[in-house]
């Protein structure tokens, strides 16, 4: 159970990464995303690239941040 909300829980994040991005005319798919955030070499616009790693980081830090 542990590992299946988990696992929902990294697709959901790199569904809103992918979703927040297009917003912003960022062309990489929800594929060549996933595959950056496990580390991979994908080919694409380096600056397009560089929003995802940003973005996923952003979406670390926030789990760690104290709203108070």
């Amino acid at each position: 159970q542990v590992e299946r909300n988990l696992k929902l829980r990294k697709e959901n994040r790199i569904k809103s990464i992918h979703s927040s991005l297009a917003i912003e005319n960022n062309s990489l798919s929800v594929e060549q995303i996933t595959a950056i955030i496990e580390g991979k070499r994908v080919f694409g616009n380096p600056k397009e690239i560089r929003e995802v790693k940003n973005a996923y980081d952003a979406y670390e830090e926030i789990l760690a941040l104290n709203p108070y």
